[in-house]
């Protein structure tokens, strides 16, 4: 079975490695290292976006912008991410597999992350999978965020390929309303959000896991 599209785009946190809570966890805990208090029910709403667009917001609402400057709370925030990752990185059930078959059935494969680099090649290192990504955009090689279309349209033009030929796997809202503002079709997986909070923002395709996913992609050769 051949794939409907020339090109397949991969989100990373939650849709290959299991890591929102972590991010959670380690975003919470440097605003209480720095002293400001905040409200645990924002984070659902963060989901997908760059530290620096989280913690300016954070430091705006909560904190104080001529005491705390987000590029300090970002160093942080890796640091607690990575430690609390090591040894318990856990990548996303069936993903493997469907990467691999990506791979085989694509003429461009590429990673698209809200996280910064060096959290990007820790993940992608220790599952030992960065190299099946042509090309790989994270946090650090862009001015907007997700939901902006800026990270995906970065894809596309460093690839060389055309929105109408992509398909973009994500989890969060944020992720979909940024692959659809860059023109692509979208596979949306329930990994971390709800098939009914993911449906209000239309994706391509809705699954609720990847042997579904790869079905929803493939078509019949003849």
């Amino acid at each position: 079975m051949a794939s409907r599209y020339n090109a397949v785009h991969f989100d990373m946190d939650g849709v290959i490695a299991d890591t929102e809570p972590f991010h959670v966890a380690a975003e919470q805990q440097t605003c209480r290292d720095y002293n400001f208090g905040i409200d645990p029910g924002q984070w659902s709403g963060f989901k997908g976006r760059r530290a620096e667009d989280i913690f300016s917001h954070l430091i705006q609402t909560y904190g104080d912008p001529s005491v705390h400057k987000p590029e300090d709370l970002i160093t942080h925030k890796t640091d607690v991410l990575i430690d609390s990752l090591t040894g318990r990185l856990v990548a996303i059930e069936g993903v493997m597999d469907f990467l691999q078959w990506a791979r085989s059935e694509h003429d461009a494969v590429s990673l698209v992350t809200s996280s910064n680099k060096r959290v990007q090649q820790f993940i992608t290192e220790t599952l030992g999978i960065t190299e099946l990504f042509d090309i790989i955009v994270t946090g650090d090689d862009i001015s907007e965020g997700k939901p902006a279309p800026q990270p995906y349209l970065k894809a596309l033009g460093r690839l060389g390929v055309g929105a109408s030929e992509s398909v973009v796997i994500e989890d969060s809202r944020s992720g979909i309303l940024s692959s659809q503002a860059a023109g692509c079709d979208v596979l949306a997986i329930t990994s971390s959000h709800s098939y009914a909070e993911l449906a209000t923002v239309s994706p391509t395709y809705i699954v609720e896991s990847y042997p579904a996913a790869r079905g929803a992609l493939e078509i019949n050769r003849g």
